[in-house]
């Protein structure tokens, strides 16, 4: 079986005299293993690595902040510097009640809380 997951993406914007509409129609995708999670995870202050359950190789991702307040980041635990220092390194940030669809370049995920813990709502396909 071919094109197992299909995306839509539409974006509308209205703003007083501005106003745009973009879609950019439909693609479909290849699984190659018929894998997911879909999870709610409390996120702290730390960064913390996101439950993949059964995936092993995470490909498309949907997120949402579920906090009305604090924002999270996602991003890699990965080298920060030139001389060996890890961290944690953000490449995403949800403000509260946002959500985001991407596709994952990691097998290994984080993320982290801005003040308080927030809940994460997550969906991640296997690729």
């Amino acid at each position: 079986m071919a094109n197992e997951i299909t995306i839509t993406l539409q974006m509308l914007l209205n703003n007083g005299g501005v106003t745009d509409n973009h879609s950019s129609g439909s693609i479909a995708i290849d699984q190659t293993s018929a894998k997911m999670i879909r999870n709610v995870q409390t996120i702290g202050t730390t960064e913390e690595a996101l439950v993949l359950g059964d995936v092993v190789t995470p490909g498309y991702c949907v997120v949402i902040n579920l906090d009305v307040t604090n924002f999270v980041e996602l991003g890699v635990f990965g080298f920060i510097d030139g001389i060996g220092t890890t961290g944690f390194i953000g490449f995403l940030k949800l403000n509260p009640g946002e959500q985001a669809l991407f596709r994952l370049s990691t097998t290994a995920p984080y993320a982290k809380a801005d003040t308080v813990a927030v809940e994460l709502f997550y969906i991640i396909y296997e690729d």
